[in-house]
């Protein structure tokens, strides 16, 4: 079911009754809208009652309760910093004129949620009919975050050629962040502090977001790409977008686009269904994150499970990508991240994810690294499954239960393996640091301290300091220089505790230092791209990568097209499903090849 949006643009007045009445000729004694905008966030004039002109642009929200007109100058003053457009706050006038008509409108002004509207209507009047709209055409990026107040209310058209960033609202909202390129995290490019938070400022000017013009919840069908969202037909960021024009109204959530007509979509960054082939002979060694995989066993009763599937049926859909990514990976070893932590029974979730991965490739190829005690409290684990026929375990399997591993970050898992085709040995460490949410409530170094490594920095440096430390012992008993530590490490690229991995000697692989313009990625947040997740590898192991890769099956794909059935028509939970590796995580894996 529908319900209201509650952080759009929510007029918050009670729609006037008034006995509108038609002047008999319009004056030219008016009040400009410019002036009654003014050069701030607010109007000088709230609270005054006026009379004021404008061209009709449209009606924004036209199917709500509420739908309201814009009108605009038809000449503009000298003054860039006032917006020529006006919301009039009156669904009956709204029903009534047409874009084009030249209105004059006496009422009062106020300030309505973030936009200055003028409501009370206690007269109108058509001066002239079939006036031509004015259209702005605006290129991005602007040249500062006001210049988007001076706009407010106006026609704008984006000549370029816009790139989508994110969609995570677009099953609630019905909205898309466009940019004029993909942008990235600060600190996955910059190095913290004032050099990312200068980079960010400056990303801020590159940014709109779209929006559907409704301020319903749950839209059905989900309005973007044009012709509407299915599990076949995505919207993945990194796509283009074209002839793009609308409306921009301030929202609490901040500015959006209305269209007025339907955008052009072109699959710029199109899916793939596999990584790229394995060279012949390789190792391959993929990390892979699979959003909190549990299967409820050992708790009464079994569903809801404390993180993952709310009931059997989502269970049943979140095995079926996940099961769908794994195999098709083609990876030797795999080091997996937010698995249930409930032991190594049949029914637990390693081994169920071992049993249908072997099941989907017809034979027992996949077994599991098991410890001798259990890897921590955390409700979640890291774990390593290999393919049989390609590597043999060899020592003991090893977990660090000390420090900063006993709460906050999971327990590492390290396990030597023997590669068969080469006889080359090499350890293996998946790690899961603290995550960036949940900042402490007491001040201290895990505070967020706005350099753009949000909160539980210094507690993740902890974490890379003492895995440093313990891989140095060869904790699995076996004496090798071949090392190699993946998974999410929750933090970016140039970020402290990757860093100090580095000083500590470990190699980032693929090798070079990002660019802005070639960085990798594996998560997308709040419209910005970067790598969480990250592979490091001692210098005689770094010296065997030959290929590497970011496979983009989850981070670009919107959130809507995952397993989970809530806040979905019984339509929807159909359409937006497929047993693909697409939104299988939140996360890509990580897929690398080494040669010996």
């Amino acid at each position: 079911m529908q319900t209201l949006k509650f952080h759009c643009l929510v007029l918050p007045f009670a729609v006037s009754l008034l006995s509108w009445q038609v002047a008999a000729s319009c004056t030219t004694d008016f009040t400009p809208v410019s002036q009654i905008q003014g050069d701030g966030t607010q109007s000088p004039l709230t609270g005054k009652t006026l009379t004021t002109q404008g061209v009709v642009l449209g009606t924004i929200y036209p199917g709500s309760k509420q739908p309201s007109l814009l009108i605009q100058s038809l000449k503009a003053d000298s003054n860039p910093t006032t917006a020529e457009a006006l919301m009039i706050a009156d669904s009956q006038l709204a029903a009534l004129y047409q874009p084009g008509q030249l209105l004059q409108l006496t009422g009062t002004v106020r300030e309505l949620g973030k936009m200055t509207a003028l409501t009370n209507i206690t007269a109108s009047a058509i001066c002239a009919e079939q006036q031509p709209l004015p259209k702005l055409q605006l290129q991005l990026p602007v040249k500062q975050l006001t210049d988007w107040e001076a706009l407010e209310g106006q026609y704008l058209v984006f000549p370029q050629t816009l790139v989508v960033n994110d969609s995570y609202p677009l099953a609630r909202y019905g909205e898309i962040l466009l940019a004029d390129r993909r942008l990235m995290v600060a600190t996955e490019v910059t190095k913290p502090g004032a050099e990312a938070q200068a980079f960010e400022k400056q990303q801020q000017l590159h940014e709109i977001w779209l929006d559907d013009h409704s301020i319903r919840q749950n839209p059905e069908p989900i309005p973007f790409p044009t012709g509407g969202l299915s599990a076949e037909k995505s919207v993945r960021v990194g796509d283009e977008v074209r002839g793009i024009e609308g409306f921009l109204v301030q929202t609490k959530a901040g500015y959006r686009l209305l269209p007025t007509k339907a955008p052009e979509f072109n699959s710029a960054n199109p899916r793939s269904n596999t990584p790229t082939a394995k060279p012949e002979g390789a190792l391959r060694v993929a990390s892979f994150n699979v959003l909190n995989f549990f299967t409820g066993a050992g708790q009464t009763p079994q569903f809801p499970t404390k993180r993952g599937a709310s009931n059997a049926d989502e269970l049943v859909r979140q095995q079926g990508k996940m099961i769908a990514a794994l195999s098709a990976m083609d990876a030797d070893i795999i080091g997996l991240l937010e698995v249930e932590n409930n032991g190594y029974a049949a029914d637990g979730a390693l081994a169920t994810i071992v049993r249908l991965l072997n099941e989907k490739l017809g034979s027992t190829k996949f077994a599991f690294v098991e410890t001798a005690e259990k890897p921590g409290t955390d409700q979640i684990k890291v774990a390593l499954i290999y393919r049989i026929a390609s590597v043999k375990p060899v020592g003991q399997p090893a977990i660090n239960l000390t420090g900063p591993f006993v709460r906050g970050s999971r327990a590492p898992l390290a396990q030597s393996f023997v590669h068969q085709g080469s006889s080359t040995e090499l350890l293996v460490s998946v790690n899961h640091f603290k995550s960036k949410g949940s900042c402490p409530k007491l001040p201290g170094a895990d505070n967020d301290n706005n350099d753009g490594q949000s909160c539980w920095n210094a507690a993740r440096v902890i974490a890379a300091k003492t895995l440093a430390s313990w891989l140095a012992t060869q904790p699995t008993g076996q004496k090798t220089t071949h090392q190699l530590v993946i998974g999410d490490l929750n933090a970016y690229r140039l970020e402290d505790p990757v860093t100090t991995l580095e000083q500590a000697g470990w190699q980032h692989l693929p090798g070079a230092e990002p660019k802005t313009a070639a960085a990798h990625w594996s998560y997308v947040y709040k419209g910005r791209s970067g790598s969480l997740d990250h592979a490091l590898a001692t210098k005689t192991l770094a010296e065997k990568l030959v290929q590497f890769e970011h496979w983009h099956i989850n981070a670009d794909e919107p959130a809507v097209l995952d397993y989970n059935t809530e806040h979905k028509s019984k339509a929807q939970q159909k359409n937006l499903y497929a047993p693909t590796p697409f939104r299988s995580s939140d996360h890509d894996p990580l897929v690398m090849d080494f040669k010996f």
